[in-house]
């Protein structure tokens, strides 16, 4: 069978299956023009850049960040210490909220302006 970003999702864990679909329904809404494909086997989202990949890990679903480090984080929610990726952990439908809109617009406006080749 060949993976996609829909089997990707179909395949979640049943607990953490609404908040990974709500997040790539939040990125999607915010940059429809984005394109979503597979990057090591987990959804990714380009623009000029690769800017985004969702991940599923035990317990919580990642945002993964590629520009990370280049962003404001005036809500404390951005984590990690990598050059440039950082991550955000969603733990719940309750944390995609405006503030996690707000985070993934910043990436998506930075992308626009100021894309970075991610190694």
């Amino acid at each position: 069978m060949t993976k996609t970003p829909n089997t990707y999702f179909a395949q979640i864990e049943e607990s953490l299956a609404p908040i990974a679909l709500a997040l790539r329904e939040t990125v999607l809404r915010a940059a429809p023009e984005l394109t979503e494909k597979l990057a090591w086997g987990f959804p990714c989202y380009v623009g000029k850049e690769r800017i985004f990949s969702i991940i599923a890990q035990s317990g919580w679903v990642n945002l993964q960040l590629w520009y990370g480090a280049a962003l404001a984080d005036r809500f404390g929610r951005i984590e990690g210490t990598g050059k440039s990726l950082r991550h955000v952990k969603i733990r719940s439908l309750g944390e995609v909220d405006d503030g996690l809109a707000e985070i993934i617009k910043a990436a998506i406006v930075l992308d626009a302006s100021d894309p970075r080749r991610v190694a």
